[in-house]
């Protein structure tokens, strides 16, 4: 039995208006469409959300207009992502979200030096044991240099009991059952392409990234995993492969992830802005358009309900 409830757990982007500011209003009103559209297990402050470009004064606002509006929406305990390449940073965001009533957080590694073993111990020691009232999730991914191994967190599950899940966006099967393998007690969160492989070997969450256009969907590939209901997964996980060539055909290049899942948010939101904080490159106005209208002529059931 996992820490936390399997779910399909989605990312709010950050409006950021021509001067910069947060576009607070249409921030407010994403949250709010997003739970009542059905995905109410939402998270700021991961890649998407540009956790590693805002200022403590960013994070601050940011935080508490997200606390205040799931609260107000009806959705579920607010996760809050903390990025920052200073520990001491890291503990200081947390303790101010504790003020806004969130006990839930999503860390990623600091990685000005790729940390050792001994070092990851000690981040782990540090946000769990300070805060053995508030739930952690642990992004594992290679930007923090390194990745958590399936039997370190094992190690790591056991001696925290408030390290209650993981994310992982890549497709490595051996990562992927060594993590339900070896730490069972976490609940895995697993992007479309790595929910595929995780779903038949035991309990593991869906990280939503191109299947959120359409929550309901998003929730139907869930749940046709969980219930071994085979041919419909194989299915939805062939149209959701035809989605992702689709995003990414349309792209013709790299961007950083904001950019991508802020032009999935754009075919629910048509005002939401593109736009990343600096000096990051977002994707154009004619991409947007391509995706969209690839979608309509080829995958349209993951266009927005």
């Amino acid at each position: 039995m996992s820490r936390y409830p399997r779910t399909v757990l989605g990312t709010v982007c950050l409006p950021w208006r021509d001067d910069g500011a947060l576009d607070e209003p249409l921030f407010r009103r994403t949250i709010r469409n997003l739970v009542a559209a059905g995905l109410p297990d939402l998270y700021i402050f991961g890649t998407a959300g540009e956790g590693y470009a805002v200022t403590d004064g960013m994070f601050r606002r940011v935080a508490a207009i997200f606390a205040e509006t799931m609260r107000e929406a009806g959705g579920a305990a607010p996760m809050v992502g903390i990025v920052s390449q200073s520990l001491a940073t890291m503990l200081e965001r947390i303790e101010h979200c504790r003020t806004l009533g969130i006990d839930t957080f999503q860390i990623s590694l600091p990685n000005w030096s790729v940390v050792s073993d001994t070092e990851l111990r000690r981040v782990f020691a540090e946000l769990c044991g300070g805060f053995p009232e508030a739930k952690f999730l642990h992004y594992n991914l290679m930007r923090s240099g390194r990745l958590v191994s399936p039997r370190l967190y094992a190690e790591l599950a056991e001696a925290h009991p408030n390290l209650v899940a993981t994310k992982y966006g890549g497709g490595d099967p051996f990562m992927i059952s060594g993590l339900m393998q070896h730490a069972p007690q976490l609940l895995h969160f697993l992007t479309e392409q790595g929910y595929y492989i995780g779903a038949p070997l035991g309990e593991c969450g869906l990280l939503t990234s191109i299947s959120s256009s359409n929550p309901a969907r998003a929730f139907e590939y869930l749940n046709a995993g969980a219930d071994s209901d085979w041919p419909r997964f194989a299915a939805l996980y062939r149209e959701l492969c035809g989605v992702l060539h689709a995003l990414l055909d349309s792209a013709g290049g790299s961007f950083v992830d904001g950019a991508y899942d802020k032009t999935i948010l754009k075919l629910s939101e048509p005002d939401f802005p593109l736009r990343l904080l600096p000096p990051y490159e977002t994707v154009g106005d004619a991409v947007f358009e391509a995706y969209r209208k690839r979608l309509a002529a080829e995958f349209p059931e993951w266009l927005p309900g």
